[in-house]
């Protein structure tokens, strides 16, 4: 958007291994002729974008080539070296990027730009840029122009995400925030103000036929006068609608929100109608030691999951299981504290270990990482460490029945068979790729939206 912004044309194609995308890139490169292609991914995603990137530069080896993502900024000095990438961005690159293209369109050989590895052309010489401050204004992004992803989007008017923040203020081992935050200057956490989240919110409820929104950032528990002031410019906004929309959001358990019944019922006027809740171990001991989770007590958990439940706002736990250092009785520690949270829905994954995070150079240290068993294609659905107290066979087993222990006697013998069927088809690829293909059939699609809406 930054680059629509400054002037210059702007395509978007989303590319999936489920589909033939290199075909779709070649016919864009072969009739639009772009002087630059930008690509992002997340390790898991990395091997097709290095494809991608391989059969650009053999179709046009002139076409410049920039990466950016968690996998660029992770992995910035293994990701310059590949011959395909003229360029990486490292964090925030709204900036960068229209630096980067003005010079390029310019004729110039591109120099001299913050967050910015450049290869020169000619030479091959890297040039390492300085760190940028992380944008502190976030009003003044552009909105997502929606319509670029309209073609590939089949219900536009399901749910629909909106920025409210970035940075996180958790520094979670397993997680890229930690490595992130050093990838600028200045204050990491940032967050829009209520009156520009809620001017991007009518605009969108002006283009789609919307029920609700999921309100992005990585928590709204921290800064509580900020919370506050967000949910009376949400009621506000529903004041005045027939339909009001509801929304949810990811919340950490802290302190100030802890027995906090007036902080659940000011997202209940605002008409948050799920919230998400990172527990991630019910073992204080893997929290705590290894995770480096937020410091509070299971019961402080258990406690404010009690709330919201009464407010009627739909609780969503998410759960990793399988990091180094975890043992089978911890395991059957977070199974314990799921049950007594009586969530909605919990979210399982295991534990895939990240190049660059803390937790990847723990478990190489400790020799649990082995090449042949590292296969970004299965992040987070299969085990990939081998743990002295909790074995990759035990992990998986768990991983499916993970649902059963959770909810058994909780929710009917129906559901839960459907979710541990799920998460074993999850588990396998092309059991996956067959229930993908039948649930974004246009017929399931209009019976899920059918039953979205009934259920609203």
């Amino acid at each position: 958007m930054a680059l629509k912004k400054a002037g210059h044309t702007v395509r978007i194609q989303v590319c999936t291994p489920y589909r033939n995308s290199l075909a779709r890139i070649k016919e864009i490169i072969q009739n639009d002729k772009p002087q630059l292609l930008c690509l992002t991914a997340v390790t898991s995603q990395y091997p097709l974008i290095r494809k991608i990137a391989t059969c650009v530069k053999d179709i046009n080896p002139e076409l410049c080539i920039i990466i950016g993502g968690h996998h660029a900024t992770l992995n910035p000095d293994s990701t310059i070296q590949e011959p395909y990438f003229d360029a990486i961005c490292i964090g925030e690159g709204e900036e960068s990027i229209v630096a980067y293209v003005d010079q390029l369109v310019s004729g110039n050989q591109p120099t001299g730009i913050n967050n910015l590895w450049i290869k020169n052309r000619h030479t091959g010489a890297i040039e390492k840029n300085l760190k940028a401050e992380f944008i502190q204004d976030l009003n003044g992004l552009p909105f997502i122009d929606r319509s670029l992803w309209d073609d590939f989007i089949v219900d536009k008017n399901r749910m629909h995400s909106v920025l409210v923040g970035r940075g996180c203020p958790n520094k979670c081992a397993y997680c890229s925030n930690h490595v992130l935050r050093r990838t600028g200057t200045g204050k990491y956490v940032r967050y829009r103000s209520p009156e520009n989240v809620v001017e991007e919110l009518a605009a969108i409820c002006d283009r789609y036929d919307i029920s609700s929104v999921h309100l992005e950032a990585e928590t709204l528990s921290i800064n509580l006068e900020y919370t506050y002031k967000l949910c009376k410019a949400l009621e506000a906004f529903n004041r005045i609608r027939t339909r009001p929309i509801s929304f949810g959001a990811n919340f950490s358990i802290t302190r100030a929100i802890v027995g906090n019944g007036d902080f659940v019922a000011a997202l209940k006027r605002a008409n948050f109608d799920f919230i998400n809740i990172g527990l991630e171990s019910g073992s204080e001991r893997v929290r705590n030691e290894i995770m480096r989770r937020p410091k509070y007590s299971n019961s402080d958990l258990i406690d404010f999951c009690t709330i919201v439940r009464e407010y009627g706002i739909c609780l969503n736990l998410f759960v990793l299981i399988g990091t180094p250092g975890e043992e089978y009785s911890d395991y059957m520690q977070t199974i314990d504290c799921v049950r007594q949270c009586e969530p909605e829905h919990a979210n399982v994954s295991i534990f895939y270990p990240y190049p660059g995070t803390d937790l990847f150079v723990l478990a190489k240290k400790q020799g649990l990482i082995k090449d042949n068993i590292v296969n970004p294609e299965l992040e987070r659905i299969r085990a990939t460490l081998d743990l002295p107290g909790f074995s990759r066979k035990q992990i998986q087993k768990e991983y499916i029945l993970f649902p059963y222990r959770a909810f058994k006697g909780k929710k009917s013998a129906a559901d839960i068979a459907a979710r541990v069927l799920r998460a074993y088809i999850n588990t396998r690829p092309m059991m996956d790729r067959a229930y993908r293909c039948v649930i974004r059939h246009p017929i399931m699609r209009k019976v899920q939206s059918k039953m979205f809406r009934m259920s609203k």
